[in-house]
This record gives structure tokens, C-alpha cells and sequence, in this order.
């Protein structure tokens, strides 16, 4: 062989043995990228752009310069309404579902989100209580006008939102058309919902079906009214029968694409009334056959990962929502491993990282770059926290020493490479095409300094006839001095070049044989393209 060319280079795949890798493979690959199909650089992490009053696990871009963040592991959507004119998020904390708004959550300069509301609308829990007032000529009484009524309220939030229901009052009989009836109302429970109306509703029949209409809506302080309303003036029905606030323990808060919010307890996954996430109504529930451990959304589908295997729950409304089980023995490890990358979620599964696309269909998309045996060895799944960047799964995770590390999965291009910057947390910009890190209590922006980092890149080992040798290298690079290159025969450095030992693109080497022979590239520049070669005349053009 008279020659190593090396014309493009790309990442990992530590399932295969080193000497069987493609020869664009790596070894190791640590701070570069492929994105041009070379070696390039990553820029160095940023300066600190803000620092928190805690040390986050989770943080949200608000608005402008309002960033949220939380000592626990959160999830939070925006506010599905159309220019919803509070600015809602609402979000799962592991305590209570919450929502906040732009008037309470950004209140001083301490940590925010300042403020919170639970999520959802109690029903009231006492009755109306009705007394007739008696008036006019009870002696023209007629048993056949007589009027039965019952009278029940529901609460009315600051946001307009309309909660359950509470408990129909005793039936009221109303012998003279038009008399009165005076209401004594409980006052609002303490709790934290922000009631701030309640409204009153009566039942009425005609057309052989039986309603509860709109009597009146009052401040939640008021405890007395009283009903003098003809039956044609009344409002419109009650609608929210079931718009019950979601479970306390539900987490993993996520919004699909029609507007449907979806979370989950235990092995229940639940759905909330489209573009209404206070409302979740307990038809709108589903179980598994294994406690779910994550969930995340695809367009108008969600993907449910458990403890064993997951499923895909689709509908175009909340209550035609049905979830199939999808065949894979692949159980979910991390919570917070499960992403939406373009078209697919992937998540941290028993034997690798396992995709699975709107449609169901599932496949363990590391199966050929990495053995279960490694997967669980080398990459403790059940640490993985990962994020979605430029089509790539950015995961942080637990080494087997106990020391953080990150690698990157490409989907496209079926490798990963590792980064030298562990971090807590982030959260993607889209916007602004920015992955911003959290690491103790600063945020910086990865890759986002004007620097690029140190590269390591380990070619894969060209196992050759023995006794091969090498006489000329060639290095291919826009800025050659940034460029440092080993070459090492049978595991002995046959040459060594720091970066800026580099004068020109080509080099002699040492006399020097071996059947093994491998090129580790470092520094901080771009390369292009490696050539060992037996003689200047055999390089290749």
C-alpha cells in the first residue's frame, strides 16, 4: 500500500474494532465537528452572560432579559391561546402543576419566576343555599305553573378561566311564576387559584331536555343574591362540567401540536381540553401497562416511554386521543434522556438510544456504533440528560469514575464525539440558533466565544502488511501552524509536531516500520486532509 489518504473525517463508532472502522472514523473525537466533513474546530464556550441566585436544574427564556430558573427538574410550555394577553407559561415542578403570568412572575430582581398560581379551577364544595321569597296573590296559586329549580355555581379565575361545578343546591319549587328566590353562597375556600368571580346557574328544561343556564356573574365576595331573572334573559349552558384541575402529582408537562397539553402520573398519561390547559377531564385519561418514566410530543402524536415498553398516543381532539403500544423491549432509563429531534424522539433505552417517529415505529438508532455492553458500561444511561442542537442529541451524563462528560450523537451521521465542557443544564435558543449552559450558577453560550477549542481527533489504526513504512506526511489545512499531528506505528510515535511546528504542508518522517499505524490529530485549526505516504513521488494529487 503506498499510501493513507484520509479525504474526509467524521466521528465515533466504538462498536467497531478500531482496525474494521470506515477510514473517515474516529477513535476519539473530542471538541470538533463534521459539519463540513473535516476536522473543524468547536468555538470555546462563552464568557458568563448571566449569573442566577441559584444554582439551577432547569431554565426557561421568558422574554427579553427575563430568564427563569429552578433548583429542580421542570417542565414548561408557553401558553397555547392565541396573543394570550397575560403571558402565561405554565409548567410541573414535582409538587403541583403551576401557571404564572407576566405580572406576577417577574416582580423583582431576585430569582424568577417570583410567583404562582396552581394550575387549574376548584369546584366549589357547598351548595347554593335557596330561600323562595314569598309575594303576590297566593290564592290564585295553579299546581300547574309551578316552577322546580336547582341552582349550583362554578369560580371564575383573573384569566377568564371557568372551573367544575360544585354541588346542585336542595330543589326549590316555585309556586307563582316570577317570585324570587334569594341564594346564600359560601365564600371562596383559601386556596391558590386566583378566583376572582363566581357565576350562578339554574336549571331549566325545554324541548324535552334539561339544562343549567347562566343566572348571573358575581365578584367572588359576594354571598348573597337574589334571582328575579325570567327564564328567556338567562345565559347560555353550562359548559364545564368536567374541566377539573389537573392531578397534583402530575408532571412532565408538554403541549402537542393541536393544542393539546399532556402530562402524566404514574401509569397514567392524561390530556387536557385542546388549547385549554387548566381543563384536564378524567375521560381524557389513558393507562400503560408500566409506569411511564417520560413523555414527549410529535406534531399531534405523544410518545409515551415507560419502564417497559412505549407507546404512541394520536387524535385529533382530546377525546378521541387512543394509544397503541409499540413493539420494542426497549424500557426508558432517564427521564430527562427523552428529546424531539427532527421527525422522531429519541430517548436513553436499555441497550442504546432508541428513536421512535410519529407513526410508531421504533429502532435502537445506535445499534450499529454502540453495544449494549458499552451502553451500559461507559455511558450509565440512567444519568443522561440530554437537548436537540443543530439536528444533534447533546447529552450529559455520569462517567463510570464519577466525573461529568458530554457526548453528541449525530442521527445523520451515525457517530458521536464527545465535548470537553460538562455542563447542568440548558436550554436551546431557536431563534438565535444558541444553546445556552448552565454550569454552577452561570450561563454561557456553548460554542458561542470567538476562539475555537483544542481538538482531539484519533484516525482509526490502518492495520498494514508488517514491516510498512512511511517516509513523507502531508497535512492539508487553510492554517497548517494551528495544526498538531502524532503518527504512531505499532502504538511508538514515529513523529511528533505541536501545533506551529508546521512551515510547510509537507513533512519527512523518520525511518520507522510497523503494521499498525495510526495519526492523532490536535491543536485548534481546521484539517482538511492526512496523507502518509512511501515517497513524495507516490503522494496522492
Amino acid at each position: 500500500m503506498p499510501y493513507i489518504d484520509i479525504t474526509t473525517m467524521r466521528g465515533m463508532m466504538p462498536r467497531v474494532v478500531t482496525s474494521m472502522l470506515p477510514e473517515h472514523s474516529a477513535v476519539l473525537a473530542e471538541d470538533c465537528h463534521f459539519r463540513f466533513g473535516v476536522i473543524t474546530p468547536e468555538r470555546q464556550i462563552s464568557g458568563v452572560e448571566k449569573t442566577f441566585t441559584i444554582k439551577p436544574k432547569t431554565i426557561f427564556h421568558y422574554r427579553d432579559d427575563f430568564w427563569f430558573a429552578w433548583p429542580d427538574v421542570v417542565d414548561v410550555i408557553r401558553s397555547p391561546i392565541a396573543q394570550d394577553p397575560h403571558g402565561r407559561i405554565y409548567y410541573t415542578d414535582g409538587r403541583f402543576p403551576k401557571v404564572t403570568d407576566a405580572t406576577i412572575a417577574t416582580k423583582g430582581d431576585g430569582n424568577h419566576p417570583t410567583s404562582s398560581y396552581r394550575l387549574g379551577i376548584p369546584a366549589p364544595t357547598t351548595a347554593p343555599v335557596c330561600t323562595v321569597q314569598q309575594g303576590g296573590d297566593v290564592s290564585d296559586d295553579n299546581p300547574n305553573d309551578d316552577e322546580t329549580r336547582f341552582y349550583t355555581e362554578t369560580f371564575v379565575s383573573d384569566y377568564g378561566e371557568e372551573g367544575p361545578p360544585g354541588p346542585a343546591s336542595l330543589e326549590v319549587t316555585l309556586r307563582t311564576p316570577g317570585t324570587a328566590v334569594q341564594l346564600t353562597l359560601a365564600p371562596v375556600p383559601l386556596q391558590n387559584a386566583s378566583i376572582k368571580r363566581r357565576r350562578i346557574y339554574r336549571s331549566a328544561s325545554g324541548g324535552g331536555e334539561a339544562d343549567f343556564l347562566l343566572v348571573a356573574e358575581l365578584d367572588a365576595s359576594v354571598l348573597s343574591y337574589t334571582d328575579k331573572i325570567p327564564a328567556k334573559n338567562l345565559g347560555p349552558s353550562l359548559a364545564t362540567w368536567d374541566y377539573l384541575p389537573p392531578p397534583e402529582n402530575m408532571t412532565g408537562l408538554c403541549l402537542m401540536a393541536n393544542g393539546i397539553a399532556a402530562g402524566f402520573a404514574g401509569n397514567e398519561v392524561m390530556f387536557s381540553e385542546a388549547y385549554l390547559p387548566y381543563a384536564w377531564p378524567e375521560v381524557n385519561r389513558h393507562t400503560t401497562a408500566e409506569d411511564i418514566v417520560a413523555i414527549c410530543p410529535l406534531g399531534t402524536s405523544l410518545v409515551v416511554a415507560t419502564k417497559g415498553e412505549p407507546y404512541l398516543f394520536s387524535g385529533v381532539s382530546p377525546s378521541t386521543i387512543s394509544g397503541s403500544r409499540i413493539p420494542s423491549m426497549q424500557a426508558c432509563l432517564s427521564r430527562r434522556s427523552m428529546v424531539a429531534m427532527e421527525g422522531f424522539v429519541l430517548y436513553a433505552g436499555t441497550n442504546g438510544l432508541v428513536s421512535v417517529d410519529a407513526n410508531g415505529n421504533a429502532a435502537l438508532a445506535t445499534e450499529q456504533i454502540i453495544s449494549p455492553e458499552q451502553w451500559q458500561s461507559q455511558f450509565n444511561p440512567v444519568s443522561i440528560v440530554a437537548y436537540p442542537w443543530r439536528g444533534e442529541y447533546i447529552a450529559c451524563y455520569t462517567k463510570p469514575d464519577g466525573k461529568q462528560d458530554v457526548f453528541v450523537f449525530n442521527p445523520a451521521g451515525m457517530d458521536i464525539r464527545y465535548l470537553s465542557t460538562p455542563f447542568d443544564c440548558a436550554c436551546v435558543d431557536l431563534v438565535n440558533d444558541v444553546m445556552r449552559v448552565v454550569s454552577g450558577q452561570n450561563m454561557s453560550a456553548i460554542a458561542g466565544g470567538s476562539l475555537p477549542s483544542t481538538i482531539r481527533w484519533h484516525s482509526k489504526v490502518f492495520s498494514l502488511p508488517e514491516r510498512t513504512s512511511f517516509s513523507c506526511l502531508r497535512v492539508k489545512s487553510p492554517t497548517p501552524e494551528r495544526v498538531g499531528i502524532t503518527v504512531l506505528a505499532d502504538d511508538v510515535p514515529v513523529i511528533h509536531l505541536a501545533p506551529g511546528s508546521f512551515s510547510g504542508s509537507v513533512v519527512r518522517l523518520p525511518a520507522a516500520t510497523g503494521q499498525n499505524w495510526q495519526i492523532l490529530v490536535s491543536g485548534f485549526g481546521q484539517v482538511e486532509r492526512i496523507t502518509l505516504s512511501t515517497s513524495m513521488s507516490e503522494l496522492p494529487v
